[in-house]
């Protein structure tokens, strides 16, 4: 497979002694059938790699990170970057899998026992694609499963009591507090990133949870800007700019925003389609969960007595309500990351249950979305076809590798066989677009 082997030659320096291993198992990722377990992967690499071999490799350490930004490095150049996580569930059974817990799940909503991975990825908004870098698992530890329970208990027994805060308590600066298990490990992965990246990255998005101080703070630390979404009826005033009096703390919170009577000088764009009126603010306000001001941009969709709300933000004050709108629209993409992973490259049904392996497991899904993005841009340029998907891409390869086999037992009993350079009717067998 020339095509593959052009992507991942690159990658040699990573692999001084077993790279022939690891261009095996991208080769069978892409040619196979079926779950993508280790086992699964070794029937498919018969004469090449054993079940041994392929269990040694998930079994050393793997810089994943720095392969994914090679490849990454290849489809950047010169584009507007912006790095974004966001976290995904791996459903699994039983109970010796390193890390496996009950996580809460949007799609079953309620807590199911599963795996949790945060992925890191770059974005490209002009694109509008999302590139893996990482997926680190998240793993409590002893400490914060503590106070997890501490935190279950204190609510239980809260109920039926007198609402407020308690008599005598102190107030406690956010610094004391350890991080949460979500922003420790994008802490640790940010750290990571910056550690091998040379690029200049300015942004880090995020969904509405990473919409808070703590993220905020976080990506300060790294030189980055935030871009979340907050709560549809979130308190955000504006500053206050009455003169001081002279007595007490100066004022720090003004007006408080009203958004049933929106301010028609901060309106920066409005849209009238049929019955339906949008209207786009973009507005500095403080939040009292914030140390730092917000460049705050409301959407408002009014159709009659109905209005419908959404509130995006940024640390960057002198971002444009047009480029904050995009770069939180493009951060959807990472959805799609894993989808594809989970689809068609195992990160829901491989069943590797130590530690190192669980790891490789998963980031070798998210590297195959890296590399299947490589490929599909030149088999789509080959093709013509720019609807062609990574079931087509599949359904080529292992068209071409069964291809392949049969021509070997043929020419076991006669070497002189024509081989047609026109193979398009037997791999486009089982595709869609093709």
């Amino acid at each position: 497979m020339p095509e593959l082997l052009s992507i991942i030659n690159c990658l040699k320096v990573f692999f001084p002694r077993n790279f022939e291993t690891f261009s095996v198992i991208i080769n069978a990722m892409l040619t196979m059938s079926g779950s993508k377990t280790m086992l699964n992967i070794s029937r498919w690499t018969k004469g090449e790699a054993c079940y041994k071999t392929i269990e040694r490799f998930y079994s050393r350490t793997i810089p994943w990170l720095e392969m994914n930004l090679l490849l990454i490095m290849q489809l950047t150049k010169g584009l507007t970057m912006l790095v974004a996580s966001d976290e995904t569930l791996s459903s699994k059974s039983g109970k010796k899998t390193t890390g496996i817990d009950f996580f809460f799940s949007s799609i079953y909503q309620k807590p199911i026992k599963s795996l949790c991975f945060s992925g890191l990825s770059i974005i490209i908004p002009d694109k509008k694609k999302s590139y893996p870098l990482l997926m680190s698992q998240l793993i409590y530890t002893p400490a914060e499963k503590q106070a997890a329970k501490l935190k279950k208990e204190k609510t239980k027994n809260s109920k039926g009591k007198k609402a407020g805060r308690p008599k005598g308590s102190k107030n406690t600066k956010d610094e004391d507090k350890p991080l949460a298990a979500t922003f420790r490990l994008l802490k640790e992965q940010l750290t990571s990133l910056k550690a091998v990246l040379k690029l200049q990255i300015k942004y880090f998005v995020g969904d509405g949870k990473y919409g808070n101080n703590t993220c905020t703070g976080i990506c300060k630390d790294f030189g980055l800007y935030l871009i979340s979404k907050l709560q549809h009826n979130s308190a955000l005033y504006f500053e206050n700019l009455e003169p001081y009096t002279g007595f007490g703390r100066p004022k720090k919170y003004g007006k408080k925003l009203d958004y049933k009577n929106m301010p028609e000088e901060f309106m920066v764009e409005e849209l009238v389609a049929d019955k339906e009126i949008t209207r786009i603010y973009q507005i500095a306000l403080l939040n009292q969960s914030f140390n730092d001001k917000l460049n705050v941009v409301i959407i408002q969709k009014i159709i009659g007595e109905k209005i419908a709300q959404v509130n995006f933000f940024s640390t960057d004050l002198e971002l444009s309500y047009k480029n904050m709108i995009e770069y939180y629209s493009a951060r959807f993409q990472i959805e799609f990351n894993f989808r594809d992973a989970k689809e068609f490259w195992g990160l829901e049904d491989f069943m590797n249950i130590k530690k190192e392996r669980v790891k490789n497991a998963a980031n070798l899904s998210m590297f195959m979305v890296n590399v299947s993005n490589l490929l599909l841009d030149k088999f789509r340029i080959s093709n013509r076809n720019q609807s062609v998907g990574i079931r087509d891409l599949i359904s080529h390869y292992r068209g071409l590798r069964y291809f392949n086999e049969t021509l070997k037992l043929l020419r076991f009993f006669n070497d002189d066989i024509y081989v047609p350079t026109y193979l398009e009717n037997v791999t486009s067998i089982g595709a869609i677009h093709l």
